[in-house]
C-alpha cells in the first residue's frame, strides 16, 4: 500500500528511516516536503494515507493538517511530534488528523496505527479479516482456515495480509517484492512464484489468480473482479 511520508527535511541524517522500516510492513512511502504537497495535489494520488514527521523548525504541525484538508484530501493523516503537548495534539486532531503519536516511535507501531486508519476509512475497522472459511486475525498475528490453524511462515503471512486487504486489486511483482524483501534491491520473478505457490497450497490454489505481464489478484467471492489488463490464469 502507497503512504505519503511528508517530511520537514528529507535529507536530514534524521530523516529516512522510516520509509526504508515502512516498506518492511508492507508500505511504500513516497517522501515529499511540506511545500510540494501544498502546491502538487496528484503527490497523494493513488496513496491510502498521509503521515506527517516534521520535526523542529517547520512550523505547527496542525498548520500543515489544515493545508491538506484545504486542498481537498480526504485520506487518513497521522502525525508524529516530538511535541509531548496535549495542546498540540488537541490541535492537530481538531484541524484534520487521525492520530497522533509522540516520538521517538517504532516502526510496528507506526505501520499498526497506519493499518487501522487505512481500515476504518475503508468501512472495516476490526483487525480480522474474512473470506469464506479463510480467517486473518492481525492481532494474534494468525489465520485459519475451515477453523483449522494455518502454518504459515512470515512471508506467508504478509503475503496473505497484502491481498486480504485489498481484495480484487492485481498486486504487481514490484508490490509483493517490496512486501517481501525491503532490504533487497531486487528480485528473481522466480522467488515471488515460489511463495505464491507455497500460499497456495495452504489456502487454495484459485483463491490466488495470476495475472500474466502484471502479478496477481486475490479472488473473494462477492467481489467483483478487478479490470484486467493482462491475461488471466487460475
Amino acid at each position: 500500500m502507497q503512504v505519503v511520508l511528508i517530511e520537514g527535511d528529507p535529507l536530514s541524517s534524521s530523516t529516512g528511516w522510516l520509509a526504508e522500516k515502512l516498506a518492511g510492513h508492507g508500505f511504500i512511502a513516497c517522501r515529499e516536503t511540506p511545500d510540494r504537497c501544498a502546491r502538487e495535489r496528484r503527490t497523494f494520488d493513488g496513496s491510502r494515507a498521509v503521515v506527517l514527521d516534521l520535526g523542529t523548525g517547520t512550523g505547527p504541525a496542525a498548520d500543515h493538517v489544515r493545508l491538506i484538508r484545504r486542498a481537498g484530501l480526504e485520506q487518513p493523516c497521522l502525525v508524529l511530534s516530538a511535541h509531548d503537548d496535549w495542546r498540540d495534539k488537541i490541535e492537530c486532531l481538531d484541524a484534520g488528523a487521525d492520530d497522533y503519536v509522540v516520538k521517538p516511535v517504532r516502526s510496528e507501531e507506526v505501520a499498526a496505527r497506519l493499518r487501522a486508519m487505512i481500515r476504518r476509512a475503508s468501512g472495516n475497522a476490526t483487525d480480522r479479516f474474512e473470506s469464506g472459511d479463510l480467517v486473518l486475525d492481525l492481532r494474534v498475528r494468525c489465520a485459519w482456515l475451515a477453523d483449522r490453524c494455518l502454518d504459515l511462515t512470515r512471508n506467508e503471512f504478509r503475503l496473505l495480509r497484502m491481498f486480504l486487504l485489498e481484495p480484487g486489486k492485481v498486486m504487481t511483482h514490484q508490490e509483493i517484492h517490496r512486501q517481501l524483501y525491503p532490504d533487497r534491491a531486487d528480485c528473481s520473478t522466480n522467488a515471488i512464484e515460489v511463495q505464491i505457490a507455497r500460499l497456495r497450497r495452504k489456502i487454495g490454489r484459485t483463491r490466488i489468480r495470476t495475472i500474466r505481464g502484471l502479478g496477481y489478484r486475490y479472488f473473494e467471492e462477492g467481489i467483483a473482479p478487478a479490470i484486467r489488463f493482462g491475461a488471466e490464469v487460475a
